[in-house]
């Protein structure tokens, strides 16, 4: 009973270890006919993800009061945004050659028609092709390409349409960075506010795509996720740590409430560098156990998390490292007034000292020179002589 109570708030910190995509490893024909169930295990499953959700918020918002989670959760370091840019890039590349060798189009499950895939194979080759002299325009064939998968693919593609319409608005806000042919067209001065917008962009749209899995895969269809649990039953790790009523489908319900919360708190920026670091982890998990099928499928996420992992710092925590910051600073200068007045009111009672100890200076009187009578009777008789004349 003790384990019941307090292991399922601490699992709930490791609940995307089955963030694999459903739908690449289950197909639609393949979901079963069942219901989530809503008793007091969902409960209590329910009750754990949100603890950890207001643990995450909690940290978060006081990041500041100690350094070390400043650094960690607060803090952005000083990358230079080009290697963010390359990095990004490579992966997209890298995700799209590979989708073009083995069939694919933008996504391992989305296969188009013998008669469309030239279509896909040309639209893909021309992001590659245009990531090599334009981000921007490369951007623009990934919207464009986004907008084809979403006519052609219209109930698979709500899965993927968020994402990767966020990717291509990060690449053209991002083009001139690191492109020159961009350049002419977005001016460089606004570069680091292109910069946050885009950011904002790429985790509002990495979280919306979380939300929709989270209902589409698991908690509209959880069919689809119980098939794949059924195929991979190590994921529900609650039986090997004694509870034995978390099933299968409870398991389903728990990772889809998990997803939807953590999603929703990326989109809306709360608590974004645990979440990211907990999706992080989750991606790596399943990398590992699925292998190189799943890191393809993933590269786009992968590209876009590392960058939001960096860079992305909620509003809260930023508020409330600025506001701590603020205190300190109003603190130490309210110090240094005040030791600047007891400074000068020292200063001044010295010299007020100083002006009562010493007498007040007077100026000395010149002494009257007296004249000596008898130079005075010859000058006189001298005066009174007449000048000689000379003849």
């Amino acid at each position: 009973m003790k384990y019941k109570l307090t292991l399922p708030p601490l699992l709930a910190l490791f609940p995307l270890a089955a963030q694999a995509h459903v739908q690449w490893f289950v197909k639609p024909e393949e979901m079963k006919d069942v219901s989530l169930p809503l008793d007091a295990t969902s409960i209590w499953l329910s009750a754990g993800v949100l603890a950890c959700v207001l643990a995450a918020i909690l940290l978060t918002r006081y990041s500041g009061v100690l350094s070390i989670t400043e650094k960690l959760v607060s803090r952005i370091p000083p990358v230079d945004h080009r290697l963010y840019l390359i990095y990004f890039m490579a992966l997209i590349d890298t995700f799209l050659v590979m989708i073009l060798l083995q069939g694919g189009f933008l996504a391992p499950n989305l296969i188009l028609p013998v008669s469309l895939l030239p279509v896909g194979v040309f639209l893909q080759a021309v992001i590659v092709v245009c990531s090599s002299f334009s981000m921007a325009l490369a951007g623009v064939a990934v919207l464009f390409t986004t907008g084809v998968v979403l006519f052609i693919f219209t109930p698979l593609s709500v899965n993927y349409v968020f994402e990767f319409g966020a990717i291509g608005i990060f690449m053209i806000l991002n083009g001139p960075v690191i492109s020159r042919a961009d350049q002419w067209a977005l001016s460089a001065d606004k570069a680091e506010q292109r910069w946050k917008l885009s950011v904002r962009i790429l985790r509002i749209g990495i979280g919306l795509q979380l939300v929709v899995l989270a209902l589409t895969e698991k908690l509209i269809n959880p069919g689809l996720g119980l098939v794949f649990v059924e195929m991979y039953p190590f994921y529900n790790f609650f039986p090997a740590l004694g509870l034995e009523q978390v099933s299968n489908l409870h398991f389903v319900y728990f990772i889809g409430i998990a997803e939807l919360v953590l999603g929703s708190m990326l989109a809306l920026g709360i608590a974004c560098r645990i979440v990211l670091a907990a999706l992080a982890a989750a991606f790596t998990t399943t990398a590992i156990i699925h292998g190189l099928h799943e890191i393809l499928g993933h590269l786009p996420i992968f590209a876009a998390a590392v960058v939001l992992l960096l860079e992305c710092v909620d509003e809260p925590a930023k508020a409330e490292v600025r506001e701590t910051k603020n205190r300190a600073r109003e603190r130490s200068e309210t110090r240094e007034r005040s030791e600047t007045r007891e400074r000068s009111g020292t200063r001044e009672k010295n010299i007020r000292a100083v002006g009562k100890t010493k007498k007040p200076a007077t100026r000395k009187k010149r002494p009257t020179v007296q004249p000596n009578p008898q130079y005075t009777t010859i000058l006189n008789e001298h005066t009174d002589q007449p000048r000689a004349r000379h003849g």
